[in-house]
């Protein structure tokens, strides 16, 4: 059987919705073939995205009860499957359609210390009843011997983590499939708020969907009303310091404090700002990005961040969450413009003083009075970068 897409194409957010959309339709219309469709990939979430969203297609809510059938791990038996499959449950006369769903199924992990003609539940696949459909979720990287078996009897589905630049796609994707309209604005204020978390965007796509209704539209100020952000109000902390305005980034954090964010967790996503800050002055020292287009059109800086070498990207952190140049081209400018107001050691001391202040969490001192030290020291480091003259190299 084939694929529905290749691994390789996989890797691009738009071949995958271009291919799902197919899918989908298949399924509304009863016309998967084959009736076994295998949904693998690294991201759990977007597994079970496809999962639910075939199922949905698949069976009426009002039949579910009575034509789903959900086996997970060890309970995935091969004795289980085969009642599933083929011995009828009460109802299912008044069904068109009948669905099997197996996550991470026992029975496949084992299927390599058998020979093939021992393995029932690749018979009892081969004999999917007509009208019944197998949807099959795994969550772990399934190996070669195993997709090459389900390759005989499946359509197979990879699914990859989503990068970057495919998030805005991703977004209109769930906008269109919860009946609501996003302008770019709206969607890209959202990403910044929410970041690169498949489950959490779609948790606030459905709230937004429940508070505009079907065929509402969602603009900029109906996300900033509902989707609070601590990354971003972190981010406007973060530029506080910058200003060296102590009083300020102090109100900020208090007003953190009092509606009672957790003081580890501002400290961790301070110490992300500062990392990223390190990978901007690197950028910079390396004279890989002009001061003048730092203020250049977007598509411009675009294609310098493309041009940067393959080289430099490697010195920098493989998970996408702490890798500048994983971010949006808004945010990566943004640091940039900010490096300049740092040398490298000011931003090595500043990570210094968030590692000392981790450390002090844990010796039972008031952690919100250490945040509270931290930034009027990071407010110091500021006010002595303006003391001393700017390198060639940080204009």
């Amino acid at each position: 059987m084939p694929y529905l897409l290749f691994p390789q194409e996989a890797q691009f957010f738009r071949n995958v919705r271009r291919a799902l959309t197919q899918l989908y339709q298949s399924a509304r219309y009863g016309n998967l073939k084959p009736p076994v469709v295998v949904v693998f990939g690294d991201d759990e979430f977007l597994v079970q995205r496809v999962i639910q969203r075939l199922t949905d297609l698949l069976l009426p809510s009002e039949e579910r009860q009575t034509a789903l059938t959900v086996l997970e791990g060890k309970e995935a038996t091969e004795v289980e499957l085969a009642q599933a499959l083929f011995e009828p449950t009460f109802g299912f006369q008044l069904t068109r359609r009948r669905a099997v769903i197996l996550k991470s199924p026992a029975f496949l992990k084992e299927q390599s210390k058998r020979k093939r003609e021992d393995l029932a539940w690749y018979r009892f696949l081969q004999k999917v009843p007509e009208g019944t459909y197998v949807l099959i979720a795994l969550t772990e990287p399934p190996s070669n011997s195993q997709l090459n078996l389900l390759n005989e009897i499946a359509l197979l589905v990879p699914l990859s983590k989503l990068r970057q630049q495919d998030l805005p796609e991703f977004v209109q994707m769930l906008a269109e499939q919860s009946a609501i309209r996003m302008d770019k604005a709206a969607v890209q204020e959202l990403i910044e708020r929410v970041g690169n978390d498949a489950r959490q965007l779609a948790t606030e796509i459905e709230k937004l969907a429940l508070y505009i209704g079907v065929d509402g539209r969602v603009t900029v100020d109906i996300v900033r009303e509902l989707v609070p952000s601590l990354a971003m109000d972190v981010f406007a902390l973060m530029n506080a310091v910058v200003e060296g305005d102590a009083a300020k980034a102090l109100r900020m954090l208090d007003g953190l404090l009092q509606r009672r964010e957790s003081p580890m967790l501002i400290l961790y996503l301070l110490a992300r700002q500062f990392r990223f800050l390190l990978q901007a002055r690197l950028l910079l020292d390396s004279k890989l990005i002009s001061p003048a287009l730092l203020h250049a059109r977007s598509d411009a800086f675009r294609q310098q961040l493309e041009k940067i070498p393959e080289e430099v990207k490697e010195r920098l952190p493989e998970d996408s969450r702490l890798n500048l140049l994983k971010q949006s081209p808004a945010v990566i400018r943004n640091f940039l413009l900010q490096a300049r107001n740092f040398s490298r050691d000011q931003i090595v001391e500043a990570l210094r003083l968030i590692l000392d202040t981790d450390v002090g969490f844990k010796t039972g001192v008031d952690q919100g009075q250490q945040l509270a030290l931290l930034i009027l020291n990071l407010c110091r480091l500021r006010g002595e970068a303006e003391r001393v003259a700017v390198s060639p190299a940080g204009q």
